[in-house]
C-alpha cells in the first residue's frame, strides 16, 4: 500500500515503547485484501498481530475508490478471501483485547465518566473501544481512580478502591 516501514520496524519501536512505558496501550488498524495481497503478506499480518499483542485493531476490507491510486490496479482479491481473512485477524485480535483486558484485573485505573456507570482511561478512545463500568455514584465529567475488578472480551468492570487497600498503600508511602 505504499505504506513507509515493516513489522519489524514496528515491532521494534513498540517494543522500545513499552520497554520505557510498560502500561502504553496501542491501536492501529489494518486493510485487507488490498490488490496483489497474497496468502504470504496475510500469513506475515497474522504474524505481526500475535506478536504485537496490540491493545485494540480494527481491520476494514479494501473497497476500491474512483480517482485513488489503488482503484484500477489489478489482482483483486475476491470477495469471499478477504471475508475469510477478516475472521481469521478478528478472532486473533479478540482473544489478545481480551487477555490485555484480564491483565488489568487488580490494577487501579484513573477513569473519565462519561455517562452515568460509563467510564473509560487513557486505554478507551470514545466510540470505538470497550468501555468501563463504573459505580454509578460518580459525576459525569469527574475523574475517580478505581480498581479494576472484571473483564468481559473489551470491556472493564471498576469500583471503588477499598478502604482497607487505601490505609495500606498509604501506611506503605
Amino acid at each position: 500500500m505504499r505504506r513507509w516501514g515493516n513489522g519489524d520496524k514496528f515491532l521494534e519501536r513498540i517494543d522500545a515503547i513499552r520497554s520505557a512505558e510498560p502500561g502504553a496501550a496501542f491501536r492501529s488498524n489494518f486493510i485487507v485484501g488490498y490488490p496483489g495481497e497474497t496468502e504470504d503478506d496475510h500469513d506475515q499480518l497474522l504474524a505481526f498481530v500475535r506478536e504485537a499483542q496490540l491493545d485494540w485493531c480494527g481491520f476494514f476490507s479494501f473497497s476500491p475508490e474512483q480517482g485513488t491510486y489503488a482503484a484500477d490496479l489489478d489482482e483483486q482479491v475476491p470477495v469471499a478471501l478477504v471475508h475469510e481473512r477478516l475472521a481469521e485477524l478478528r478472532e486473533l485480535q479478540d482473544a489478545i483485547t481480551a487477555t490485555r483486558r484480564d491483565d488489568l484485573i487488580g490494577t487501579r485505573v484513573e477513569v473519565l465518566v462519561d455517562a452515568p456507570g460509563v467510564g473509560r482511561s487513557y486505554r478507551e478512545a470514545p466510540e470505538i473501544d470497550g468501555v468501563i463500568t463504573v459505580p454509578t455514584d460518580l459525576e459525569v465529567g469527574s475523574f475517580a481512580e478505581l480498581e479494576v475488578v472484571g473483564a468481559l472480551g473489551p470491556d472493564l468492570a471498576a469500583d471503588h478502591v477499598r478502604r482497607d487497600q487505601r490505609e495500606s498503600v498509604g501506611a506503605s508511602a
